[in-house]
């Protein structure tokens, strides 16, 4: 799930073009100090930041081309660290994602937001880039909508599925991936629909269905 395809990491001018806008390098020819570079033949501002002989440190603003009232992307560059602390966000500045990217890569809890209520989209967990932990998705109301385990970037583990109103209407398990063991359907309101195993994405063994709450029939596989 790569929400975002734009991972903006640093696109640098060569050296004429930065001496021309008072940027500065070292003695080895590093940057070095505050640098600041346009988007060609403008004043209108692609990137900012700080060098320290060539590392980078402390906050860069990154912005896209016809949008320079809000950053798309502040970087925090811990200073001795591989470690980037990123935010997204719109074109009226409201962020989008937020999270750290460690070796460009993303790493640990990553918070995704609505735009409508500013509220907690989604949660998730990385590992080297991959989806690694719970996946949480939320309703604009705040109330879960999903909870997921990853391992690897594939599922594994239970996975709830929720109603608006908070009432559970799917537990399921996956493997590698794919559904496998038991799983549970219910309406909104709770009344279980269907219930059952899968192996390795298939509908297996002795299934349940319910209509009104009451057992309608049921099916070997």
């Amino acid at each position: 799930m790569n929400k975002h395809s734009f991972f903006l990491f640093l696109i640098f001018c060569i050296p004429a073009i930065c001496k021309s806008q008072n940027n500065q390098l070292d003695a080895e020819d590093r940057r070095h100090g505050p640098w600041k570079v346009n988007f060609d033949g403008t004043t209108n501002p692609k990137f900012e930041g700080e060098f320290d002989h060539g590392k980078e440190i402390g906050v860069f603003k990154f912005y896209k081309k016809g949008y320079y009232d809000h950053p798309a992307a502040i970087m925090n560059f811990n200073d001795g660290k591989d470690s980037v602390q990123v935010t997204y966000y719109t074109q009226k500045g409201k962020p989008i994602s937020k999270g750290k990217m460690l070796d460009k890569k993303r790493e640990g809890k990553w918070t995704y937001f609505h735009q409508e209520s500013d509220s907690i989209m989604m949660t998730e967990q990385y590992k080297n880039d991959k989806l690694h932990g719970l996946q949480e998705t939320f309703f604009t109301n705040g109330n879960l909508a999903e909870r997921t385990k990853y391992l690897n970037g594939e599922k594994n583990g239970e996975s709830l599925i929720f109603a608006d109103n908070g009432q559970v209407t799917k537990k399921l398990n996956y493997k590698n991936g794919k559904l496998h063991g038991s799983a549970i359907y219910y309406t909104p309101k709770g009344e279980k629909t269907m219930e059952g195993n899968y192996t390795e994405g298939s509908k297996t063994g002795h299934w349940k269905y319910y209509q009104d709450g009451t057992l309608e029939k049921e099916e070997d596989y």
